[in-house]
């Protein structure tokens, strides 16, 4: 059977209640205030919606609950800023609108409007990038041309040491989390292993009250979700860095053939010049296959 807590993150599973669906929690109901500016102590206002990748639809979302039917909140969590975020939100809301839709099928195309919970889009930032504190993603700036007529505003926060503090005074949990996930990235940057430093982050949460309570609950979950995710990450910033040397490399092959090209096109020209020869004999005299002519003529 497939270890579904390997695939998920932590952030995820601390900030959802458990995988997939999960139940709304303490944790969540303080992220939700602080970005509402609310003091909302009822849990039972929280109703998870999370896209889980399951029945009809691929779609997978981080976390997503509407708040006492009003706000339907999509929260996603990165380590990398990504400026196609708003589509990707654009994809999740209609997801979430369809399946809050299926009650009214057939009241849709009636005159009577159907009320939506407003939504609102926030992504957690815990990457390298300590350039800001706030950034706003919006889909326009995905438009060929200037558009008003549709809009989706994406919220960024960076999770980072002292910034987005306001936020995190507001809610202890995400304070806590980005300590967890700061201190992880200390002890990995000293080139400790994922795992050592996942193990060595816990250890300092616990000894300083951090998370005190879900690393005793989910130690082992953590210890999987977490390596997974920076296993993950180290992975595909291997990749990318491979692709790099091999586009600089083939940019490098490219560039030399194109140099010898030009070098053997300006042979050819001086011949033609110098010697009053046709492209044909200068070609000849410095040993072009005739099957490349046709190439060199259409360039001199």
């Amino acid at each position: 059977m497939e270890n579904k807590s390997v695939r998920d993150t932590m952030f995820r599973h601390y900030f959802n209640g458990g995988h997939g669906s999960g139940m709304p929690n303490m944790r969540l109901l303080s992220l939700v205030n602080a970005i509402q500016g609310a003091n909302h102590t009822d849990l039972n206002l929280l109703k998870i919606n999370t896209l889980d990748g399951s029945f009809f639809s691929s779609l997978k979302n981080d976390v997503s609950c509407t708040l006492n039917s009003i706000y339907l909140m999509l929260i996603e969590h990165q380590s990398t800023i990504n400026d196609n975020m708003p589509v990707r939100f654009l994809s999740y809301a209609d997801e979430l609108f369809k399946l809050h839709l299926q009650p009214f099928h057939e009241k849709i195309y009636k005159s009577r409007l159907i009320h939506l919970p407003t939504p609102e889009f926030h992504v957690f930032y815990d990457g390298e990038d300590t350039s800001f504190d706030h950034k706003i993603l919006r889909l326009s700036d995905a438009f060929i041309a200037p558009g008003r007529n549709l809009e989706l505003i994406v919220h960024c926060h960076n999770l980072n040491p002292s910034k987005s503090q306001k936020l995190k005074a507001l809610c202890k949990p995400l304070d806590d989390y980005s300590k967890f996930s700061n201190k992880f990235k200390e002890y990995h940057k000293e080139k400790n292993s994922i795992n050592d430093s996942v193990r060595m982050t816990i250890d300092y949460c616990r000894k300083n009250g951090i998370m005190t309570d879900y690393l005793t609950d989910n130690e082992s979950e953590v210890i999987n979700m977490f390596g997974f995710e920076w296993n993950e990450e180290d992975e595909r910033k291997a990749l990318i860095e491979l692709g790099e040397e091999r586009g600089e490399q083939r940019g490098i092959t490219i560039g030399e053939q194109r140099g010898e090209k030009r070098s053997t096109i300006n042979s050819i020209r001086n011949l033609m010049k110098n010697m009053h020869w046709s492209a044909e004999e200068a070609m000849a005299a410095i040993g072009i296959e005739q099957s490349q002519y046709k190439q060199y003529l259409a360039l001199l």
